[in-house]
């Protein structure tokens, strides 16, 4: 049996192209290509939706304290685009137009030390004001069965995470087979690496 692959947790930074939208999350690689495993998921559906914007799925571990908005106020002042029955909001920019993330829940306003939020000894208790998701149940259909999970829904578009930061690498998650290809469409068949379903693409 080969040893566990070593894991490694960060913190990383996202925008939107005109750099309006301001955002962290927390992110510990790599993934574990098991949807009932503890894991952040690294994934590409094959929806409508997903296809038509060319989300690239990035799921932290925990929605509601691994992901923070720190500008601008993600209920007034980004578009906010509704699918499946108005309520996953797939927000937007309003002035570049790129999708930083999508949800499935709300948000509540909160005052945090981004310092030790990020895991630094060294804080000088400077509080920030941001966004966050509140925790709750989350409720959706998998092989056929309703699933309910304590959590929220969150996706953060991949590729608006900046570039060049230690320990993040789009070229790694394709060359390691961390990608998974979801069939949302036909819902049949699991996750799968490689290749995506029919109306997929890479």
């Amino acid at each position: 049996m080969s040893a566990p692959a070593e894991t490694s947790t960060r913190v990383y930074n996202g925008s939107c192209h005109c750099g309006a939208t301001q955002y962290l999350v927390r992110l510990t690689f790599p993934p574990i290509l098991d949807i009932n495993a503890k894991s952040i998921r690294v994934y590409k559906c094959n929806c409508s939706t997903c296809t038509k914007m060319n989300l690239f799925h990035l799921r932290p571990i925990d929605p509601a304290n691994d992901f923070l908005v720190l500008s601008p106020n993600p209920e007034t002042e980004l578009g906010d685009y509704r699918t499946f029955k108005k309520v996953q909001s797939w927000y937007f920019c309003k002035e570049c137009g790129v999708r930083c993330f999508g949800i499935g829940g709300s948000w509540e306003t909160t005052e945090v030390d981004l310092e030790k939020w990020k895991g630094s000894e060294g804080s000088e208790g400077k509080t920030t004001k941001a966004w966050k998701l509140k925790a709750g149940e989350w409720k959706y259909e998998h092989a056929g069965k309703e699933v309910v999970r304590p959590s929220c829904y969150l996706s953060v578009n991949a590729v608006t995470i900046e570039p060049d930061q230690e320990g993040f690498s789009l070229k790694e998650w394709h060359e390691k087979g961390w990608i998974a290809y979801v069939d949302a469409r036909d819902r049949i068949g699991e996750l799968k690496v490689g290749e995506p379903h029919k109306w997929g693409c890479y």
